[in-house]
Formats: C-alpha cells, sequence, structure tokens
C-alpha cells in the first residue's frame, strides 16, 4: 500500500519533470509539446486506459527507437556489439582446428573459457543504457517506483533481443542438474505403475486433491516469460496457489473429520514438500537454468519486496532437495 501511495503522489511530478534537461530550462510549454509530442501523447493518456507502468514501457521504448537519442544510439550500438561478438565467437570456434595466427588462438581461447559473456554483455547493456536514460530523462528517475519502473522496462527491451543468447548459455552451466533431475523424475514416475493401475476416476480424484492445476500453470509458464522480473511474478503466483490450494485441502480434511492438527497454518516443512511435488508435476525444462536467470538478474529492490524474494529462496530450497536424493521418495509423487 505504501508503494501505491509513494507511486501515485510522485507520479504528476515525476512526468512534470519528464522533458526537462540541460538544454530545455527556458523552453516554454507549447515548444516542449511540438519537441515531444510523442511523448506527449502518452503521457496524457487518462491512466484509466492506460496503466502507469505501461505509460513507462511506452516512453522508454520510443526513446530508445529514436535514431536522434542518447539512450537510443548507445541501447542499438551495444545490441549490435553483443551480435557482432556472438557471431564472431561462434564463427572462430567451429574454426578452431587451423586458425591463422597466434591472435586467432587467443581469441579462441578467451571466448572458450568465458562461459559469462553472454551474460557479462546483458549486465553492461542494461546498466548503461538505464544511465543514459535517466541522465537524458531525469524524469523517469523522479522517485524510487519510477526508476524501477523504467529500469524494468530497459530490462524488457533488451531481453527482447539477447534473451535466447544468455538463456543458452545459463542452460549449458545447468544441463547436468536438469539432466539428473529429469532422470529422477522419469524413474519416480517408472515405479509408480500402482498408480497407473487404479481406476482413472480415482487417479483424477487424486491428482486433483493433491496438487494445484493453477500452481502448475504458474510454474509451467517460466520459460514463456524473458525477463526477471516476469519470471519472478510467475512464481510468485505459483506459490500463492499452492499455499491457498493448501488450505482449501485442509478444510476438506477438517469437514471429513480429520485431526485438528491439521488445521494449522502451513509449516516450512510442509511447504517445502508441496512444492517438490508441483515441480515433478510440471516437469518444467530447464528449471536449474530459471531459477539461475533469476538469481542472476533479479534486482535488489525486487528481491528484498518479500514475495519475490521468498519465492525464489523456496524455489531454490527444494530444488536443492531434489537434487540432494539419489532417488526420488513416494511420497513426493503428485498423486500420493
Amino acid at each position: 500500500e505504501m508503494s501505491k501511495d509513494t507511486m501515485q503522489s510522485s507520479w504528476g511530478s515525476g512526468f512534470g519533470n519528464l522533458f526537462s534537461s540541460s538544454s530545455s530550462g527556458n523552453v516554454n510549454s507549447p515548444e516542449r509539446d511540438a519537441r515531444y509530442r510523442h511523448d506527449s501523447d502518452i503521457v496524457r493518456v487518462d491512466s484509466s486506459e492506460l496503466a502507469t507502468r505501461d505509460k513507462v514501457f511506452l516512453l522508454v521504448n520510443r526513446i530508445l527507437n529514436d535514431k536522434m537519442s542518447l539512450p537510443g544510439y548507445i541501447y542499438r550500438h551495444l545490441i549490435r556489439k553483443h551480435i557482432v561478438r556472438s557471431a564472431v565467437g561462434e564463427e572462430i570456434v567451429d574454426f578452431t582446428t587451423t586458425p591463422n595466427d597466434s591472435e586467432d588462438r587467443e581469441v579462441v581461447q578467451t571466448r572458450g573459457n568465458n562461459s559469462r559473456s553472454s551474460r557479462h554483455d546483458a549486465h553492461g547493456i542494461i546498466k548503461h543504457v538505464t544511465a543514459a536514460l535517466l541522465e537524458v530523462r531525469p524524469g523517469l528517475a523522479s522517485s524510487p517506483s519510477m526508476t524501477e519502473m523504467s529500469a524494468t522496462a530497459v530490462e524488457m527491451l533488451v531481453f527482447g533481443e539477447i534473451y535466447n543468447e544468455v538463456f543458452d548459455e545459463i542452460a549449458q552451466l545447468t544441463k547436468e542438474q536438469d539432466n539428473n533431475l529429469s532422470v529422477k523424475m522419469e524413474k519416480l514416475f517408472a515405479n509408480s505403475d500402482n498408480f497407473d493401475n487404479r481406476s482413472n476416476s480415482c487417479c483424477d480424484s487424486a491428482a486433483d486433491r493433491m496438487v494445484s492445476q493453477q500452481a502448475i500453470a504458474a510454474l509451467s509458464s517460466l520459460p514463456e516469460a524473458h525477463t526477471s522480473t516476469d519470471k519472478l511474478s510467475r512464481c510468485v503466483e505459483f506459490l500463492e496457489c499452492v499455499s491457498a490450494h493448501f488450505t482449501i485441502m485442509y478444510k476438506e480434511n477438517d469437514r471429513g473429520g480429520g485431526s485438528n492438527d491439521m488445521n494449522q497454518c502451513i509449516d516450512a516443512d510442509t511447504l517445502l514438500k508441496m512444492v517438490c511435488q508441483h515441480i515433478i508435476a510440471a516437469r518444467v525444462k530447464n528449471l536449474h537454468a530459471e531459477v539461475l536467470f533469476m538469481e542472476e538478474f533479479s534486482r535488489d529492490e525486487q528481491l528484498l519486496r518479500g514475495k519475490e524474494g521468498y519465492a525464489l529462496i523456496t524455489l531454490q530450497a527444494s530444488l536443492h532437495y531434489l537434487d540432494s536424493l539419489n532417488e526420488l521418495q513416494n511420497d513426493l509423487h503428485p498423486d500420493e
């Protein structure tokens, strides 16, 4: 609520200063509107028609795609630089058997050993483009909430260009962990033939009772998100669905004459087990890579909010527990 109040109180003043810069201090309002007519069209849209976050994204998108703007030039130049570096790196690696000279050998060695090259590029592009944007348009940094929304918009645009290269690099690091977890899941389901031998109605009711389809859908949508902000929001949704499912499940248990001890708040151990069950049921490809991506690119402001940080830590702890097991126990089966 405090964040909402801060955003609402600073919104007007923030956009009031949006057009201010070191060179426009003496420019009157009509001239500013003529100079920034596209920005004015976005700003003047009523908040009931266009949300604040969407306004900021449209403004940042327009500025970074403006060939006459400094942030736009930096954005395009750094993206091109990354693409060239990636292309050259791939080409050199393909012909490592016959390098032309010692310089080629050095480049091959550098690119081969630098497993963080795409992530370094992503961090650098986001940092420099955001800094240039906030310097040119100080109104976008008029409050912490405005700054956060501006940084998120830059992140969305940058990863719209280079997400695949960055994620593939991370997936290579976690390939062994993801493969091992997949093998354990397949073995668990293969050893659970007794579930398949039950009647279809019993299996369906058990699955519906023990796992939340909404939670599985939220977790399964992680690969569709291409920014840490979007991935974290889906993790929060996943955890909230698991918690809500826990509440419904134990209310039904109470109505069925279960123990009074079941009518308790969910504890950490129970939550961990339920999250593990949903991870196994969802079978998200490259889940370790998804978690590492969020850990790599999430800002401190996001992780300190509460829900986002707790959701990420819970997923990390669940994966660590599943990785520590030589084989998955039967009580982790989603229908158990």
